[in-house]
């Protein structure tokens, strides 16, 4: 796992933080008994797994939480200022029965990792309908280069203008694919190779070629309104 300036930047936050509230639990006056040690062992721990957590966000760029576009390392935040700032309350006050303690802190934990788990499996739904959604509009964004391509490549100025006007009736076509248009997606792809091979020895027949891929996107437009 590669050390970024990211997450130097993010451990050193951590670190500081640490380090402070070792300073104050130990140079402060605290009566070091069972609420002492509850309190520190749990901030401690929540300042240590929200940099863990913060690692694991930097270190993976696709797998942030992607909820509302706020990235994973910095929903954890609220935990560590909490916990710490109750860790020292119980620190402060001895008379707490530790048995409270330890309830109340486990709670926030728990609460802690539930959210975690809950953010994490909406983000890996995200990301799966961000691949899905990418798969199925390849092939329109494929034509389309394709259409381009060759439209840069003619010099016949009516060939040009055809696949120009082929090129705008793909840029504008519904882009998502599915299952029950791949009969007719097979029809375009098998044309554009076809107008592609056969462009440079007869434009005419080129031309005809794009009034052929322009009915099936008509054709496949239908069908796509028929499916919503």
């Amino acid at each position: 796992m590669s050390f970024s300036r990211n997450k130097g930047m993010f451990l050193a936050v951590n670190v500081l933080i640490l380090g402070v509230f070792n300073i104050l639990a130990f140079v402060l006056p605290f009566v070091r008994e069972g609420g002492f040690w509850t309190g520190y062992a749990f901030a401690t721990l929540a300042i240590i797994l929200t940099a863990c957590v913060g690692l694991y966000a930097f270190g993976r760029p696709g797998m942030k939480s992607k909820v509302y576009g706020i990235p994973l390392f910095i929903m954890v935040w609220p935990y560590p200022i909490i916990q710490v700032v109750l860790s020292i309350v119980e620190m402060a006050i001895p008379g707490i029965p530790i048995r409270y303690e330890i309830a109340l802190n486990a709670i926030l934990f728990a609460v802690f990792l539930i959210g975690l788990i809950v953010i994490n499996a909406g983000k890996e739904e995200i990301e799966r309908l961000d691949a899905k959604v990418k798969h199925k509009v390849f092939f329109i964004k494929s034509l389309q280069g394709d259409v381009e391509t060759l439209q840069s490549k003619t010099q016949d100025a009516v060939l040009k203008k055809k696949l120009k006007e082929l090129s705008e009736t793909i840029r504008y076509s519904d882009p998502m694919s599915s299952p029950q248009l791949e009969a007719i997606e097979n029809k375009l792809a098998n044309k554009v190779e076809e107008l592609s091979s056969g462009m440079e020895s007869d434009a005419k027949i080129a031309v005809t070629l794009c009034d052929e891929i322009q009915q099936l996107f008509a054709e496949r437009n239908r069908k796509c309104k028929l499916l919503k």
